[in-house]
């Protein structure tokens, strides 16, 4: 999850450059390492996501979840 959430801080980082500046061309080549990391990210949450929770994980997946989304939403505004 700790990963999760930086690679959602890396995200939000790169979109506020790119709201920033949308022409800026060399946000190119960011935003195809973003999706590569992506793609690692999924696979790798959707392995962790897999297993049982117990009660202190599920409350941490929650927290991180309400702060991914928190950030999410200040750049999709």
């Amino acid at each position: 999850m700790d990963g999760y959430e930086a690679f959602i801080d890396e995200y939000v980082a790169f979109m506020k450059k790119y709201s920033d500046n949308p022409s800026d061309v060399s946000l190119l080549a960011d935003y195809t390492k973003y999706m590569s990391k992506y793609a690692d990210m999924v696979e790798k949450f959707d392995k962790w996501e897999s297993e049982d929770l117990n009660d202190a994980e599920l409350a941490y997946y929650i927290d991180v979840q309400a702060r991914v989304s928190k950030k999410l939403l200040e750049v999709a505004g």
